[in-house]
């Protein structure tokens, strides 16, 4: 897997501990591991509530075709480049001399930009307590120091020019995950007292962008890692490294260092199937438990394979080892339907 992200990007104190010695499942006295025993109480609860699994059905000889690609390195596909409007929002964003109205002003310029920042503005994200009603005092609301990260997440549909095909990618699924992962994220750095829970939801809403990248630009690579999937109980991030070499994280990765995201964002993206890779960062372990949950608790991408890895160490940050599902779904419950609303196209 390429580490454009990781190597040389990770140098602080480790937040995860190294992995143990003993590479068995189990605690003392035959007992199952913390991280066993928390993924079967999320997958028991999510059981009745998972999608029905995709079955293969045989293909027309003209359907084979695209899912056929020849072999392509990660270096080989090309992220889009990002919007002008965004271009524009961070240029002035980083111009220390930019005022409230400065950003705002550029912001107004793009229509679709500036309704998403006041509907972000105004939900449960940031909880105003009057009614937003201009650019100005949206920006205001949100920060300057966090205006260009969020509207980061309306730029993502914006970079593609067309859909995936529907077998390989359900969009509709893709944004309830994203978004799902998103409101954990930001609930689990909530936990634990962690300040800056909007960079927490945004990396969970941009996590699966590789995989949205690789089913857009490369139908015949995203076809031949589901194939690998569909009937098994292997993982998409896994089948994708057996086909392709490489999965969507990394391929996500690479795509928010070309856009230039902030590093802990790169990072998040990159490594949220391995945080391992990342062991400093605290974004990335928070997306990686919350993709795992959310895939448990039946919130998943179709079509859809095995469940993803959980790496135990990351539970302890977030206090999670005797955590109980209920009170996850209940904040999936409560926000998912408005903030899909939100950041959908």
């Amino acid at each position: 897997m390429e580490k454009v992200v990781t190597q040389g990007a990770c140098r602080a104190m480790s937040v995860i501990p190294p992995p143990p010695t003993n590479k068995g499942n189990t605690g003392a006295a035959g007992e199952a591991s913390p991280g066993v025993a928390f993924a079967a109480r999320f997958l028991a609860f999510g059981e009745p509530r998972q999608p029905g699994m995709a079955v293969r059905a045989p293909l027309h000889p003209a359907e084979e075709d695209q899912f056929f690609a020849a072999p392509v390195s990660l270096a080989d596909i090309t992220p889009p480049p990002l919007p002008e409007a965004y271009l524009a929002l961070r240029r002035v964003t980083q111009n220390p001399m930019s005022s409230d109205a400065d950003v705002a002003a550029v912001i107004s310029r793009d229509p679709a930009l500036a309704a998403y920042v006041l509907r972000l503005a105004n939900s449960p994200l940031f909880s105003p307590s009057a009614r937003v009603e201009t650019v100005t005092r949206a920006v205001a609301v949100i920060g300057l120091g966090e205006i260009e990260t969020m509207a980061a997440s309306s730029m993502l549909a914006r970079a593609f020019d067309k859909t995936p095909k529907p077998e390989l990618l359900s969009m509709d699924d893709f944004w309830r995950h994203a978004v799902a992962v998103g409101l954990l994220a930001r609930a689990l750095a909530e936990r634990v007292g962690e300040r800056g829970g909007e960079r927490y939801f945004v990396a969970g809403l941009l996590h699966d962008m590789g995989r949205l990248m690789l089913a857009v630009a490369e139908p015949g690579l995203s076809g031949a890692a589901l194939g690998r999937t569909l009937g098994r109980k292997l993982s998409m991030d896994a089948a994708e490294r057996l086909e392709l070499g490489f999965d969507h994280a990394a391929l996500g990765g690479r795509i928010a260092v070309k856009w230039r995201l902030p590093d802990t964002l790169c990072q998040a993206v990159a490594a949220h199937h391995d945080p391992g890779l990342c062991p400093e960062n605290p974004i990335a372990a928070a997306v990686h438990a919350a993709d795992f949950m959310a895939n448990a608790l039946g919130v998943r991408v179709l079509p859809t394979g095995g469940f993803p890895r959980l790496d135990e160490r990351v539970l302890p940050l977030f206090n999670l080892v005797e955590a109980e599902p209920e009170a996850f779904w209940e904040i999936l419950t409560d926000g998912l339907a408005a903030m899909t609303a939100l950041v959908a196209p």
